[in-house]
Parts: structure tokens; C-alpha cells; sequence
């Protein structure tokens, strides 16, 4: 299944806690938001206690779940959901979107 997620909002969210959230160990963290980007700045990384979500270069993203079978997890152009737990991801983008307005 096919997300409609809006990428401009993932990326929004993710300035908003790399610019105002805390310093954390590998990035920030804002509210229960942690980000991290790659060396080169190609990938950024957005996540909670149960969802990840990795954006590429290219507007490319996934999702991880807590509960995802890694045998089922390959490489990618468009978001898909897999095996994931869709109601986590819902939970998550509106942890985003919430985040987005609060900020």
C-alpha cells in the first residue's frame, strides 16, 4: 500500500527540531522527535520509540516499525509501507504534523 504522505511536511518537521530542538547524543531532539542526517547531507532521519522514517536525497523516504520483517525491507524510489504497522505511521506524521503547528 501506497502512502500519500506530503514530503514538504516531513521536511518542515525535521528543520523545525534541527532548529530549535535540544542537543541529543548523534542530532536533536524536539518534544519525543529525534532528527540525525547523514555526513554528506543527502539523508536525514526522523524518529520515535516506534517508527524511524529516513528521507534520501530525491524525496525518496521509508518507514520503519517496531514490528517490521526486515526480509520484507528492500530498496526504494517511492514510499511504501511494507510490512509496517500502519497505525504507528499514522501516529507518527501526526506527531509531525502536530509538532509543525506547535512551532
Amino acid at each position: 500500500m501506497k502512502n500519500s504522505v506530503d514530503i514538504k511536511m516531513l521536511l518542515t518537521a525535521y528543520e523545525k527540531i534541527k532548529t530549535q530542538g535540544q542537543e541529543i547524543e548523534f542530532g536533536k531532539q524536539l518534544d519525543d522527535i529525534k532528527c540525525t542526517e547523514s555526513h554528506d547531507g543527502y539523508s536525514v532521519s526522523l524518529s520515535d520509540d516506534h517508527v524511524s522514517l529516513d528521507i534520501h536525497f530525491h524525496n525518496a523516504y521509508h518507514f520503519h516499525t517496531m514490528n517490521e520483517d526486515p526480509d520484507s525491507v528492500i530498496n526504494q524510489t517511492k514510499a511504501e509501507f511494507h510490512n509496517n504497522n500502519e497505525a504507528q505511521i499514522q501516529d507518527f506524521i501526526k506527531k509531525l504534523e502536530n509538532l509543525t503547528d506547535k512551532y
